[in-house]
């Protein structure tokens, strides 16, 4: 006598592993891709900060004024992140030599700058510091422009 045996359908089977399969993987993908722009714009930042702290040290004329500084600063910030004008830019000379006798070669510049890296708003995962990048550089004034109009302590 012959067992007959009924054999179950397996259709969809296929469609069901996938999609158990898939969703931790996009989550993953998309994790390491937000995570790839945050370490990015923080690499980014660290650069612009040294970059700014060298010009300044330097006498750059185009880093004199606050305004003009706070610009150049914001438009490379804009390269890294969707929106620059949100960015916190502060730079601050310290005398290294005689306190209030102005600014001289042999000081300090200070610069601290603060943005918002790029964000994809995937759902479940978090984001490092909200997004916030900051980065803060240090160098030696070398050359002071005009000694009269020395470049502005921007806070």
């Amino acid at each position: 006598m012959a067992i007959l045996r009924s054999r179950r359908s397996e259709d969809g089977v296929v469609a069901v592993e996938f999609a158990l399969v898939m969703l931790p993987l996009v989550v993953l993908v998309f994790g390491a891709i937000q995570y790839g722009l945050y370490f990015w714009a923080m690499q980014g930042g660290s650069d612009i900060a040294r970059s700014a702290a060298r010009d300044s040290a330097v006498g750059d004329v185009t880093t004199v004024t606050c305004a003009d500084f706070r610009a150049g600063i914001r438009d490379q910030i804009n390269h890294l992140a969707s929106d620059g004008t949100t960015a916190t830019i502060t730079r601050t000379f310290v005398d290294a030599q005689t306190p209030a006798n102005g600014l001289d070669p042999g000081d300090k510049v200070q610069i601290s700058i603060s943005f918002k890296s790029t964000d994809l708003h995937f759902p479940f995962v978090p984001f490092i510091h909200d997004g916030r990048v900051t980065s803060t550089a240090t160098a030696r004034v070398d050359y002071v422009v005009d000694p009269d109009h020395p470049s502005e302590t921007c806070s």
